[in-house]
């Protein structure tokens, strides 16, 4: 869970820069944009990270204390983050659409986005996409964030694991669109000008 906080942070950092970097003088701004590159690869890495340890700890060993009285703890593995047996046992596997489901399918398509991002995060890939179609994909990044965001309120209402609450999350959330709302309204009087 820790990382995957880590990963929360940072992505949300990510956000924080692009308003930011335009209240910093114009010197700053090449250094901003690497920082704001290199928060989020560490983001992706963090992500990618936490997402390999739930699978292995949902796979088998080691056995957590909090996963003993989930349903995914009664399920098969990994694959029942996401999917229940059958009411018979014999035919396909049914969706999970419980709370904690519905938590993990959106932090499946979290590790998606994030996956794509941290991958196309080097500026050999930036030049081998073409700009437009490498900033048209990095603007996925504040869905990447919402998606975070509903995946860890969810898991936070469904394990109810002290000493984590909804607070956690939420700080971090206002102050990013806050921040980001401020900045955009900043550029829109620029603009009009």
């Amino acid at each position: 869970m820790i990382l995957g906080y880590l990963s929360f942070v940072l992505i949300g950092l990510t956000l924080l820069i692009g308003p930011l970097k335009s209240w910093l003088p114009t010197r700053w701004i090449a250094a901003s944009l690497s920082i704001r590159r290199d928060i989020g690869i560490w983001a992706g890495l963090t992500g990618f990270l936490h997402v390999l340890l739930v699978l292995v700890l949902f796979q088998g060993e080691p056995r957590l204390m909090i996963l003993h009285d989930t349903p995914a703890a009664k399920a098969d593995g990994w694959l029942g983050l996401f999917f229940l047996a059958s009411d018979d046992g014999r035919g396909w596997p049914l969706p999970n659409w419980s709370f904690t489901g519905v938590a993990n399918y959106m932090g499946l398509v979290a590790f998606g986005i994030l996956l794509s991002l941290w991958l196309t995060s080097s500026r050999r890939t930036e030049k081998w996409l073409g700009g437009s179609s490498w900033k048209r994909l990095h603007l996925a990044n504040p869905a990447l964030f919402l998606f975070v965001l509903f995946h860890s309120l969810i898991y936070i209402q469904s394990i109810k694991g002290e000493p984590h609450s909804f607070a956690d999350m939420l700080w971090l959330a206002a102050a990013v669109f806050l921040i980001r709302g401020i900045g955009f309204i900043t550029v829109m009087r620029k603009r009009q000008r």
